[in-house]
């Protein structure tokens, strides 16, 4: 089957109901296409998994099929970041951080507050893709237990690294603090080469795209101070 995810041309096969329910909203129109990325899971990597985690045989590949998506875009310009992140009135957001760290439950907040104008780009897995210059968050049908994604690719705006307050504060942050959380947020890989990517990539992304330490409790006035802050380019 192709697959269009993240503007990638993505052939894979699911075997089990999960994948192929959670994928179908990313198949392409053109089922002829040729596939830029190729991913194969096999029931003996499954049975490996399900030694080392407990699991279905169909949440196993959903999970290791994730894992392979992420892996290989990363010599395509993309790369995970571990986040919640959607989108208000063209221009991405996403909210990133440890977990426990509020990410879900500040990014339900913004929907609460922006209504329908709230696209929700990925609650969990989104990648970030540059292409010709600029920097996008794109929607995945990886997304964690809840599968709140969009198939869409949008500017990305603003990342803020999240953390449990009773205050609500924002201070952008310099490249050098932001990629310190960013690296424990993405994907590494044993790959020498796609390391290498992926550091280029984090290093153009800092150059281009703000990032703020977002202190903040369960409140609409979270939002509004990150929405403001993050949409003025401020602080």
């Amino acid at each position: 089957m192709i697959y269009s995810i993240c503007g990638f041309c993505v052939e894979f096969t699911p075997r089990y109901e999960l994948l192929c329910e959670r994928a179908e909203k990313y198949l392409s129109d053109n089922q002829n296409a040729t596939p830029e990325i190729t991913l194969v899971v096999t029931e003996e990597e499954i049975d490996e998994h399900l030694r080392k985690f407990v699991a279905t045989r169909a949440l196993a590949e959903y999970v290791l099929m994730g894992i392979k998506f992420y892996d290989e875009i990363m010599l395509h310009g993309a790369f995970f970041l571990h986040s919640s992140a959607l989108c208000v009135d063209g221009c991405g957001f996403a909210f990133t951080g440890p977990c426990g760290a509020g990410k879900s439950t500040h990014a339900s907040l913004w929907r609460k507050y922006f209504g329908d104008k709230v696209i929700s780009v990925n609650d969990d897995k989104p990648a970030i893709k540059i292409s010709d210059g600029a920097v996008y968050i794109c929607g995945t049908p990886f997304s964690g237990k809840h599968d709140i994604n969009s198939n869409t690719v949008v500017p990305l705006c603003g990342i803020c690294i999240m953390e449990q307050s009773a205050e609500n504060a924002i201070r952008r942050l310099s490249s050098a603090e932001a990629i310190q959380v960013i690296m424990t947020q993405t994907l590494n890989s044993t790959d020498t080469n796609k390391m290498s990517a992926l550091f280029d990539m984090l290093d153009e992304t800092l150059s281009k795209v703000p990032v703020y330490k977002l202190s903040c409790n369960i409140s609409l006035e979270a939002v509004e101070l990150a929405y403001n802050a993050m949409k003025s380019g401020d602080l």
